[in-house]
């Protein structure tokens, strides 16, 4: 009886013991390797209580746990400045270790890459997406108008003419061609909007981050192309410019004899005026010579009559050469005097002896 309990408690003891030895061999090793030590454990307790799959659900597959191709070691940090996931060791050994790399968690990397590429999503693919599909539909309505103005048309054609259905047939295949080629456009847009959605949250599923981190920059950049890459809002193909043969047709044999009356109607009026005109174009012609010459006659007498009034008003004075203008007429000529020299006159004519020396203008006409 007093053996099984003595047992124990040295058991117990020895429990003790190895818990503290443990303890003190943890106190006396590094920081970091405790930090590894602490990862590796809870990595095993996962593995140890792998949750139990869902049959009604797919299980993502398997994938193996990458490790650092430089120390083989698992990654725990992602390098933004490289876009690298990369291990404890890199940042201290290298080639990671300078302050050129910007080192974060994988877990806060991959928080940050989700929550911007959502954001992203959020806020202009799915607009985008939303465009699209309103771009579709109203080409489809478009379609759908297409084709009940070609029923109509062809309700009035079908019973005489076959070329003309034939070619609405044809002019309808084109428009639905090109409409049917915009769809498909924006259908394959619309295909890539979900493609690169369903990728983005198929990779956040996946409890490894390094697949999303390593794809992340291209699911970046094909969100940035998709919102970036413009789609024809105007749809130019039109139902009612297709041919209506029939109609067209039928006007035309109406308006032929209104056409042909017309037409002799004004080859009448023209000859007409035609005739009219050669009679009368040579009397205008006369008349018109008649009032040319009239005008310039009158034109002549003026010119010759304000020609001698402007020869009158160009007298100067002989002794100082003024023109004769009103402040000159009755005032002193004071190149008119008793001991003055002519020898400087302005005129041809000259005027009297006892016209010296009077202190008066004599105007006549200049020397040219």
């Amino acid at each position: 009886m007093d053996s099984a309990p003595k047992k124990k408690k040295s058991v117990s003891s020895k429990q003790d013991k190895s818990q503290a030895g443990s303890v003190k061999s943890k106190k006396q090793q590094p920081p970091g390797e405790i930090l590894e030590q602490q990862n590796s454990q809870h990595d095993i307790q996962i593995d140890d209580h792998p949750q139990q799959a869902d049959p009604f659900i797919s299980q993502p597959p398997q994938q193996q746990i990458k490790v650092c191709i430089h120390h083989n070691l698992p990654f725990q940090f992602f390098c933004e400045a490289c876009e690298d996931p990369i291990c404890q060791q890199c940042t201290i050994l290298g080639p990671h270790n300078t302050q050129l790399h910007r080192i974060n968690r994988l877990s806060d990397s991959f928080k940050l890459r989700c929550a911007k590429i959502e954001e992203s999503i959020k806020a202009n693919l799915l607009g985008k997406r939303e465009q699209l599909l309103a771009q579709i539909h109203r080409i489809e309505y478009r379609i759908e108008e297409i084709k009940y103005v070609k029923t109509i048309i062809e309700r009035d054609a079908r019973a005489e003419f076959g070329g003309v259905l034939e070619r609405l047939k044809q002019s309808e295949g084109q428009k639905l061609a090109i409409l049917s080629h915009e769809i498909s456009e924006l259908q394959r847009d619309l295909d890539k909007i979900n493609e690169v959605g369903s990728q983005f949250y198929d990779l956040k599923e996946i409890p490894d981050p390094c697949p999303f981190l390593l794809k992340s920059r291209n699911i970046y950049d094909q969100i940035e192309y998709m919102v970036a890459k413009p789609f024809k809002v105007q749809i130019e193909v039109y139902p009612y410019d297709l041919p209506r043969e029939l109609t067209e047709l039928r006007l035309q044999l109406q308006r032929a004899s209104a056409q042909q009356q017309l037409i002799e109607f004004k080859n009448e009026i023209i000859w007409k005026l035609l005739s009219e005109k050669q009679i009368d174009e040579e009397a205008i012609k006369q008349e018109l010579e008649r009032q040319a010459s009239e005008e310039i006659n009158e034109w002549s007498k003026l010119v010759d009559k304000f020609s001698m009034e402007l020869r009158k008003q160009q007298l100067v004075c002989y002794y100082c050469g003024c023109k004769m203008e009103k402040q000159y007429v009755n005032s002193i000529c004071v190149q008119n005097r008793q001991e003055q020299d002519y020898d400087k006159v302005f005129c041809n004519e000259q005027p009297p002896q006892n016209h010296h020396g009077t202190s008066r203008h004599y105007f006549a006409d200049p020397i040219l």
